[in-house]
């Protein structure tokens, strides 16, 4: 029924604007239909792996700066923490103050006032794992998603690699892969490139199905959009994949 539906919806798409012999036959259109679904449930492994192992690592790290005084020894054993979360780069404890105290890849800290920083203050208002939006790094220059947990006074920051979040789907050159809030707010894309439109998103954002597969039109062109909803975070994954 799906691949009907879905050859059905491109038709009618196409309707006024291409000729009978330009619209592509039925298998032409549920196998790249079929990849779209199957990257979604890709990025959503990927990042649900990568969201699981930071949680437990910030959990950790809490347990650690409560019961460790030393901090050279707090250091030593936030790295060995990071090393063990797959697409983490750094683990920083913002202390009371909102002032840095603790950084897994540089001892002694810098002095870094982060309350400022998004993530921080929706860390401080959030009772669980807050994921937050793409950000650039102040020391390092490089592009981060913040993956932040709040326990007592202390805020928790998984510094991950933003692709960690999703399927790069190297192997195809109209495809894209985006992770977001369930506010419909990006928190990373691949390909970076990728203007990602409103009415694009809220075909996931709005829809009260957890998992789904569209056609439709964008930019011009005729995509299948897939999205999968996680039970245990609050992220959605997208494929998209140009088909026309």
């Amino acid at each position: 029924m799906k691949r009907i539906l879905a050859v059905i919806a491109l038709t009618t798409f196409l309707v006024g604007s291409a000729s009978a012999q330009e619209i592509p036959n039925v298998e032409e259109i549920n196998s790249p239909i079929d990849e779209t679904t199957q990257s979604a449930r890709t990025n959503l492994l990927a990042a649900e792996r990568m969201l699981f192992a930071a949680d437990q690592a910030l959990d950790h790290a809490a347990v650690i700066t409560s019961s460790v005084t030393v901090d050279p020894l707090v250091h030593t054993e936030l790295r060995r923490l990071e090393t063990g979360a797959p697409g983490a780069r750094a683990i920083l404890v913002i202390g009371p103050d909102r002032q840095l105290l603790h950084d897994s890849y540089k001892y002694p800290v810098l002095p870094l006032d982060l309350s400022d920083r998004t993530y921080f203050k929706e860390a401080i208002a959030a009772s669980d794992l807050v994921i937050g939006e793409q950000v650039i790094g102040r020391t390092s220059g490089s592009s981060f998603v913040p993956i932040v947990k709040r326990h007592g006074d202390l805020t928790f920051v998984a510094v991950t690699t933003p692709f960690a979040l999703v399927d790069l789907q190297s192997e195809c050159g109209d495809c894209w892969s985006l992770a977001f809030q369930n506010t419909g707010r990006i928190i990373t894309m691949f390909t970076p490139e990728m203007q990602a439109s409103k009415n694009l998103l809220e075909i996931a954002t709005n829809s009260k199905a957890s998992t789904g597969t569209r056609v439709t039109r964008y930019l011009g062109s005729v995509v299948a959009i897939a999205w999968r909803k996680s039970q245990d975070f609050p992220v959605i994954s997208v494929s998209v994949r140009g088909l026309l």
